[in-house]
């Protein structure tokens, strides 16, 4: 099966992640929001002066937030600032695929 982002079993292929650079894997299947500028996920985080945990972005992909559908992740990203995309692994340590 070929989709739009097959790039001839090379890793690596810009061309066919937007020119983007992806993460080499995600820890888990499922659509994941990347901050391609700042190389971070939406994840969680425990921010210390409001004593809970919160949205943030998080460097490690353990911490970011996996979301089963692509609708779902679209929607999280709706009051976000910067630049982003939304990421698919369809497994665990999997190169991930653009979305969009």
């Amino acid at each position: 099966m070929s989709n739009s982002n097959d790039n001839g079993g090379k890793n690596g292929g810009n061309d066919a992640q937007g020119g983007l650079d992806l993460p080499e894997s995600l820890a888990r299947e499922g659509h994941v929001v990347w901050f391609h500028e700042y190389r971070k996920y939406l994840g969680y985080a425990w921010d210390e002066a409001a004593g809970e945990i919160r949205r943030a972005h998080v460097s490690d992909p353990e911490h970011a937030i996996y979301f089963d559908t692509f609708a779902e992740a679209m929607v999280a990203t709706d009051m976000l600032m910067g630049p982003r995309v939304i990421i698919h692994a369809s497994k665990r340590g999997e190169r991930p695929r653009l979305v969009r």
